[in-house]
Parts: structure tokens; C-alpha cells; sequence
């Protein structure tokens, strides 16, 4: 006050100015508000409203009021509504695949940072390679293994009391007649599985036929379903040939075969199937890959958006040994069988899988798992075939977990409660701070630990088996943020603006 004044105006003016201050507007705007609102007196009190006097400094951001206010239901409702249209836009865009890429990339990620796991020591790996090739037993070959070779090996594995036998490589031209012991073989060993392939109009394949003489029971497919970027990433079980003609009429994968054969013969655990129509093993039930529009044809399950679903698919969970998909199990060459290098202990009672790894063949596949170059990491069929096996037999017996997404509903609240999130974040920031260098630099450190937190809960979650949509979530997070401090800053300078004209 430029003089004293009576007790009247004293409170009068602190009333005013008490009222406009802790509504928001700056401690310039409220004594201006205050002096105009003390005319009301001044016939009472002459001049009391030119008494009140503040010096401003234009180069001081104007104090404001710093008591924390409860937000109001506007700019709650305001925030709601843009986290809702925020997370619409994303799961539209998301729908239409333009998110899958990234979030195939995230799921690479993720796998290929997980623990490293144990071999699997109920498998065996026989493998071909280039050196194999020039064996003796090799000379009558038409492709990796020659009858011979193929003859001797069965019969050594089945010295070694070899549990369940599953033969990765083709054999669709027939045994001579001098080789007649190699289909009697076929025909009797019931832990003997062979492979085929099935016939595919679309790409005008005409399929591989199963070694003569292998009864349908003992066959298994060798179909893969590869991502649109090539890399495998889930788990054909089943299906039922789309062409009659097709000469591989397997219902079921090789490798899950071996591995029903194994549970069933060793542990006493029987395939079904729940009134869902889903594959259960013992206690665990194989959640196949649906469509959420209930097409037959293609898949929006969990990242993935309108791939093909035919047939019974599921993630596909590699077992990861020293960072590399390639030691999943125990491995033996073809020479070493031969010539009696293998302990027989290796052999007894254990799923035995035989498949070429010769580079000459090109039996290869990319994985999620990368090499040093920074390359895709591509492992042979027969290591492929052992990693489902080693999916199905170690869900069944060990509960290793499997991989899973969240019911669509789940998904939809996950994403939008991270909306609202960045909502909130955006909105608390701009409360709490005036909008300058150091509440920018306060924005930024909030959100980088935000989203920190929400990748290593998605990680968590993915050690647990639980594929959380990461990529959709970061988005609408910093949109819904960003939007917000945008939104509000924007009324606080317009406030501002329109007080001090």
C-alpha cells in the first residue's frame, strides 16, 4: 500500500486478490483484479482503489499460485476423450498392419534377450554334413544320405535302444530290390517316423511323398509357416491337405509326432483335444493362433495382423543355448554313428532326430536370433524340427512356459491405460512447474523413465510367456503426452494473454 489503510480495505483488497491468485492467474493479473474491485468503496473510502501498487518486472516469469488444485472434470474429460481418440487411431492404423513390422522387430528383440536355457538332453541331433557326404556307405547317394548309409545308421540306433527315431530328410524314390531290409524296417519299427511335404496350388508346388512303405501313421509334414520377412516365428502342428492329391497326406507335423510318440511311449501322456477344439497335452492346452473376425483364413492375434492361419499354429518358443538357437540339443555326425564314436547312453530312450546340415543343400531357415554380421541367424530344417519338439516335450513335462497374447479386450485397456498415462504425465508436468527450460527438461527425464518402465514390465512379462503389445503402447503414450502439454500450454498462454490486455 502506498500509505496505511483502514482494516476495511486491507481485507477487501487481500479477499480480491486471494480469489483471482489462487484461480490460476498470475500475481500481476490479481492485484490489477484486486484495485478495480476496491472502486466499489471509494465513496466510503476516497481512493482507496490507486492505494494497492506492484512494481513488475518484464524480464521475471510472473509469480503464480503454487498450491496443487484438483483437476476439474473438464479438463479430466478433456484429457479422457484425447487418450480415447489417440488409442482409436493407433488400433486403427495397427489393424490395418501398419505397426506389424515394428512389432515383429520389438518380438526379435525380446527373444534374443531372454536367459540362456540348458540343452534339451532328450534329444539327439544326427546330423549330415559336408565331410559325411564323402563316406563309403555315401557312393549310391541321391541326395544327402544314400540307402546304405541310411540302413546302417538305423540299425546302429536301434542297438542303442534308441527311444523314438524321426527322419528329416526326404525319401520319395523307391528302395531297389536288394534294399528290401531298409522297408521292412519301415514297415515294423513302430519308432520310426519319416517325412513328406504337402502339395501347395497357390505357389504351384507339387509336394514330396513320404518314404514307400512308411505307414500314414508314422508320417509327419515338414510344412513351415515363415513370416512375410522370411523369419520363422510360429509352429505349424497340424493341418489338413487342402488338395486330396497331394501325395503327403500327414495330418500332423514330424515333430509332433516324435513328440506324442515320446510322451505316449515314455510317460504315458496322450494328445486330446478340449471342447475348444484345442490341443492339450497332460495339463497343458496349446492355445492355437484365431482369427478375431472369424475369418478362417487369416489372423489378428496378439502383433500380428491378416497373415495366413490355416491349418493349427502356435508362437514359436526357441530354446536358446550359449545365445544360439543352434544348441538346442546334443549333436553327433553321421561318420561318428557310423564308426561307433557315440556313447550309447547318448542314444538310449531319447527322441532322435537325423537331417543334413551341409550348406550345400540349403535346407535353412532364418530365426529371430541374429549373427555377429547383423544378419538373421539361419538354422537348418533337422535343428528347426528339433526346437518344436523340444517346445511341445518340455511344455508337457518341465511347464516350460509357452507364448501367448492377451484377449483383444486386454489389449484395448492395456493400450489405452498407457494413453492415459501420458495424459496424465503431460498434465501433471504442466501443473506442478511453470513451461520453461527446466519443466521441459523435467518432461523429458519423466517420460524417458516412463517408457523405460513400460519396456522392462513388457520384457518381465515375455520371460512369463506373455507377448504385450509394446509398439502401440510406446505410441499412444508419447502422443497422448505430447498432445496434452500442447493442449494445455496453449490455454495457459491464451489465459495469460487475455489477463494482462
Amino acid at each position: 500500500m502506498r500509505e496505511p489503510v483502514p482494516d476495511k480495505v486491507a481485507q477487501k483488497f487481500l479477499k480480491h486478490f486471494l480469489e483471482v491468485f489462487s484461480a490460476g492467474q498470475s500475481i500481476y493479473a490479481a492485484v490489477r483484479t484486486a484495485r478495480q474491485r476496491l472502486k466499489g468503496i471509494e465513496k466510503e473510502y476516497p481512493g482507496a482503489s490507486w492505494l494497492p501498487v506492484i512494481s513488475e518486472h518484464h524480464a521475471v516469469v510472473p509469480m503464480t499460485w503454487a498450491k496443487p488444485r484438483i483437476p476439474n472434470i473438464r479438463r479430466l474429460g478433456t484429457l479422457l476423450l484425447l487418450s480415447l481418440l489417440i488409442t482409436v487411431s493407433v488400433l486403427g492404423v495397427r489393424h490395418q498392419g501398419g505397426l506389424q513390422t515394428w512389432e515383429l522387430l520389438l518380438y526379435d528383440k525380446f527373444m534374443r534377450s531372454r536367459p540362456q536355457e540348458k540343452q534339451d538332453s532328450r534329444l539327439l541331433i544326427v546330423t549330415v554334413t559336408e565331410d559325411d557326404l564323402d563316406l563309403p556307405e555315401q557312393k549310391q547317394r541321391s541326395g544327402s544320405l544314400s540307402n546304405l548309409a541310411l540302413a546302417r545308421l538305423l540299425d546302429k540306433l536301434a542297438q542303442y535302444q534308441a527311444g523314438t527315431i524321426g527322419l528329416d530328410i526326404y525319401r520319395p524314390e523307391p528302395v531297389q530290390p536288394n534294399e528290401a531290409s531298409l522297408t521292412t524296417r519301415w514297415k515294423t519299427d513302430d519308432n520310426f517316423f519319416a517325412i513328406c511335404k504337402v502339395s501347395d496350388r497357390t505357389q504351384n508346388y507339387p509336394g514330396v511323398s513320404p518314404p514307400k512303405g512308411v505307414p500314414p501313421e508314422r508320417q509327419g509334414f515338414s510344412d513351415i509357416v515363415p513370416d512375410s520377412d522370411n523369419v520363422l516365428r510360429r509352429h505349424l502342428l497340424a493341418m489338413q491337405p487342402a488338395n486330396p492329391t497331394s501325395p503327403c497326406t500327414a495330418r500332423y507335423a514330424l515333430n509332433a509326432q516324435l513328440a506324442f510318440h515320446y510322451l505316449e511311449k515314455k510317460k504315458g501322456i496322450f494328445v486330446k483335444y478340449t471342447p475348444q477344439g484345442d490341443l492339450q497335452l497332460g495339463n497343458i492346452v496349446f492355445k492355437r493362433l484365431r482369427s478375431r473376425n472369424g475369418s478362417k483364413t487369416e489372423s489378428q492375434m496378439g502383433s500380428y495382423q491378416k497373415v495366413d492361419i490355416g491349418g493349427y499354429q502356435i508362437l514359436l518358443n526357441y530354446r536358446s543355448f550359449q545365445g544360439s538357437p543352434l544348441e538346442i540339443a546334443p549333436q553327433v555326425t553321421l561318420t561318428d554313428v557310423l564308426r561307433g564314436k557315440v556313447n550309447p547312453e547318448q542314444v538310449k530312450d531319447r527322441i532322435v532326430l537325423i537331417g543334413t546340415t551341409a550348406q550345400s543343400f540349403r535346407d535353412y531357415s532364418p530365426t529371430p536370433y541374429m549373427t555377429e554380421q547383423g544378419f538373421s541367424q539361419e538354422v537348418p530344417g533337422v535343428i528347426l524340427q528339433a526346437q518344436m519338439v523340444s517346445q511341445l516335450v518340455s511344455a508337457a513335462l518341465d511347464g516350460r512356459p509357452l507364448i501367448s497374447v492377451m484377449p483383444v479386450w486386454v489389449e484395448v485397456l492395456w493400450i489405452w491405460s498407457w494413453s492415459v498415462v501420458g495424459g496424465a504425465i503431460g498434465y501433471a508436468v504442466l501443473q506442478s512447474i511453470t513451461w520453461r527450460y527446466r519443466s521441459r527438461l523435467y518432461l523429458l527425464v519423466t517420460a524417458a523413465g516412463v517408457l523405460g518402465g513400460l519396456y522392462i514390465l513388457c520384457l518381465i512379462l515375455f520371460y512369463q510367456g506373455i507377448w504385450v503389445p509394446l509398439v502401440p503402447s510406446t505410441l499412444v503414450l508419447v502422443l497422448t503426452g505430447s498432445t496434452v502439454v500442447i493442449y494445455l500450454s496453449t490455454q495457459q498462454g491464451q489465459r495469460q494473454l487475455i489477463s494482462t490486455t
